[in-house]
């Protein structure tokens, strides 16, 4: 039995809904996740961050992180995390976490049609 990957999105984000479409024109099933509307736990976080790095998680070109970019070289690790759970745009989206594949942060047809494979 296969494991479908798991899609970590927001619905309101074209980007997200973009990829959604582009998963389901390649016929890729996945397990959707709109951590918006189901908020991520600080062990889900962290699972996700030793998967892709905390640099490729924060959304550092979101608006939301205005306060933190002069802050760049100094801010924690624990700071950013804690940024992340008390306001979930700062995390970068959508992601695919696929089984046997190197996780997708960001819309990335080319990176979905590899899993298709």
């Amino acid at each position: 039995m296969t494991t479908q990957p798991h899609f970590y999105t927001w619905r309101s984000c074209s980007t997200c809904r973009n990829a959604q479409k582009s998963l389901d024109e390649l016929g890729i099933q996945v397990e959707e996740r709109d951590f918006f509307a189901n908020p991520l736990s600080r062990e889900e976080l962290s699972d996700l961050i030793d998967a892709v790095g905390i640099e490729n998680l924060f959304s550092w070109r979101s608006p939301s992180a205005k306060p933190y970019r002069d802050h760049r070289d100094t801010i924690t690790d624990d700071e950013l995390i804690e940024a992340m759970l008390d306001e979930p745009r700062l995390i970068r989206r959508p992601i695919v976490i696929s089984p046997g594949s190197d996780p997708i942060v960001g819309f990335n047809a080319d990176a979905y049609a590899d899993l298709g494979k």
